[in-house]
């Protein structure tokens, strides 16, 4: 009886231990992520994962739509705990660069990068245009927002000799805008931007009635930029139509999520574990996961924020920690 009464004894102590070093999931039921508009990309994206989260975890995404640069100005404000962005914009607010951020944001942590957002230069197939540097004298579309695209695109153009700031033919319009323009010819070229596999719509309007090229850049400004937030990336040969070819261009930043470093641990290592585990399924659900799918090494790549020490547990567990 002495005996039984130790051995119950035993596992009473082993219980309340394990309890003790037991992770803080259980006590975890919803989580806050700031997102992007109803109906984009960003938006999507964490729709569909918000799915599964709870589905495995028992835990509610309540998703807070919006300006992308504007959640991640919540975010570095301390009123998100997690956020989906891009990472170039991550990255500047990380390092408090003043194009919107005051002050550098040291505690955003990386889980996990989903696809890239590319933007190149596009023009109609005869007009003759090639490459960047054929662009002199000429009209195009510089972005959406002079201020902010001077920092995406304006600085490559003045590398590669095309005037920016200083240009009276450059114009400044919303993407829908700038792709009209180029059909109708009131622009010879203009900025476009691909999300994961997907050519915006505005582009793929203009591929049904027209033949379009990509403008070739310069490889020195290639060279030239490699660090900088929006850094050079390459879109691989098939994803859009009208490449034939990998493609070297520039990041307007990979999306990813994004959380705060004094996250749980624990919290991040199941959430990023059950993106993970429930990939190809999502990816058959929402199109925005295929890239992912179809190209997992995005998932852990450096963009200049560090990653969670949780997400990289997992990552490491997973084999895909490169680092």
């Amino acid at each position: 009886m002495k005996s039984k009464k130790v051995v119950i004894l035993i596992a009473a102590v082993c219980v309340v231990l394990t309890m003790g070093v037991m992770p803080a999931l259980a006590e975890v039921k919803s989580i806050v992520l700031g997102s992007g508009p109803v109906g984009g990309g960003f938006n999507m994206v964490t729709v569909g994962i918000a799915k599964y989260w709870k589905k495995d975890l028992d835990i509610t995404t309540n998703i807070v739509p919006g300006a992308m640069p504007a959640n991640l100005k919540k975010f570095a404000n301390g009123k998100l705990t997690f956020a989906m962005g891009a990472a170039s914009w991550a990255r500047a607010m990380y390092e408090g660069n003043q194009l919107i951020f005051d002050d550098p944001a040291k505690f955003a942590r990386v889980m996990f990068h989903i696809y890239e957002n590319p933007w190149y230069v596009i023009a109609l197939k005869s007009s003759g245009l090639k490459k960047i540097s054929d662009l002199k004298g000429k009209r195009y579309g510089g972005g959406p927002n002079k201020r902010i695209w001077y920092h995406i695109m304006g600085n490559k153009m003045e590398a590669n000799g095309i005037p920016y700031n200083d240009n009276s033919k450059m114009r400044i319009a919303n993407f829908q805008d700038m792709a009209i323009m180029v059909g109708d010819g009131t622009l010879d070229a203009c900025a476009a931007m691909l999300e994961g596999f997907t050519p915006q719509p505005a582009t793929q309007r203009l591929m049904q009635e027209k033949e379009i090229v990509a403008l070739e850049w310069d490889p020195a400004v290639i060279e030239k930029f490699k660090d900088d937030a929006f850094y050079p990336t390459v879109i691989r040969k098939g994803i859009v139509p009208f490449i034939d070819k990998d493609f070297h261009t520039f990041s307007g930043g990979a999306a990813n999520i994004i959380c705060r470093a004094d996250v749980d641990d624990d919290l991040v290592y199941n959430l990023t574990k059950t993106m993970h585990k429930n990939l190809q399924t999502i990816a058959a659900e929402n199109p925005f996961w295929k890239y992912p799918a179809k190209i997992p090494e995005i998932l852990t790549i450096d963009s200049g924020v560090p990653y969670h020490p949780g997400a990289i547990k997992y990552w490491k567990e997973a084999g895909m920690w490169k680092k």
